[in-house]
């Protein structure tokens, strides 16, 4: 393990004086190698109540399941996530359950992911969705570094709100950038910005209505030759769900008012892309 939590102090009276005293500076750091044909960690650092379970697959890629046992990320905390995969290493990442990104009273919360593939490396990186609570405030970056015979399947799943607590009063405000090199040479760049009432950025036409919003990127050699199998796993898919391919990646878009509808259309995808089951704590 490394590192805890940081305590900070604040003005007297301000407006997170309860809660500032506590924040956290968590994450993982893990690197996989393969060895005799098999994918295990090699390193692994846990910091500040986020830990890696690593249930068995009985095949030979790893399969690991990232566990906040704080429940969620609150305004002020710093996370970061350092997963490197070795060459010829196979891993599947995801998390135990949704990650929640709280109402904040002051500063924003912080998610690094620093991802690298070495030659011949596959990650499938398949998170639950991150919801974002009614007032919550996060910057988040995914910084991807792979090798042109690497391989990656990466889907994103973010929530605006709690469809079941109806939550439109109080502003959102996140960014979120993704930047992926492969092979020296930036092949994928987004940068989404989500601020203000979320009733209102529900009525906006980019949104057009849909809670929740997903993109998926897949990257390998044959990326583009997957494009009308990922499309007819389309047929029956949330109401905005499109799919592309170029210059060796292929990219899928979801909307829906209903992550669940999201998840599943996804699901269908990466088993397309991947050719194995989801991992087992995916719950669609």
């Amino acid at each position: 393990m490394f590192g805890g939590i940081s305590r900070s102090e604040t003005a007297a009276g301000g407006p997170g004086r309860a809660l500032a005293g506590v924040r956290v500076v968590g994450g993982v750091r893990a690197q996989f190698a393969a060895r005799s044909g098999q994918t295990a960690v090699a390193d692994l650092r846990e910091r500040g109540g986020y830990r890696l379970a690593m249930p068995s697959t009985f095949t030979t890629h790893a399969e690991a399941t990232l566990v906040n046992t704080g429940g969620g990320v609150a305004g002020g905390d710093r996370v970061a996530i350092d997963i490197a995969v070795s060459a010829s290493a196979d891993t599947v990442f995801s998390t135990g359950s949704a990650e929640r990104v709280y109402r904040s009273v002051g500063d924003a919360a912080t998610i690094d992911i620093t991802i690298a593939l070495a030659p011949g490396a596959r990650l499938d990186w398949l998170p639950h969705q991150t919801i974002l609570f009614a007032g919550s405030r996060a910057r988040r970056r995914i910084d991807v570094t792979m090798d042109s015979t690497s391989r990656l399947t990466m889907m994103e799943t973010l929530t605006i709100g709690r469809a079941a607590s109806r939550e439109t009063a109080a502003p959102v405000d996140a960014t979120d950038n993704w930047r992926i090199r492969c092979g020296g040479r930036l092949v994928f760049a987004e940068s989404l910005r989500l601020a203000g009432d979320p009733a209102e950025l529900m009525r906006r036409p980019t949104i057009a209505g849909a809670r929740t919003v997903a993109v998926l990127v897949h990257i390998a050699p044959d990326a583009e030759d997957r494009l009308d199998a990922v499309r007819g796993a389309l047929e029956d898919a949330p109401r905005i769900a499109a799919a592309s391919a170029w210059g060796g990646l292929l990219s899928v878009r979801f909307l829906d008012a209903r992550a669940d509808a999201v998840m599943a259309a996804g699901g269908r995808v990466i088993e397309v892309l991947s050719g194995r089951p989801l991992p087992r704590v995916w719950k669609i």
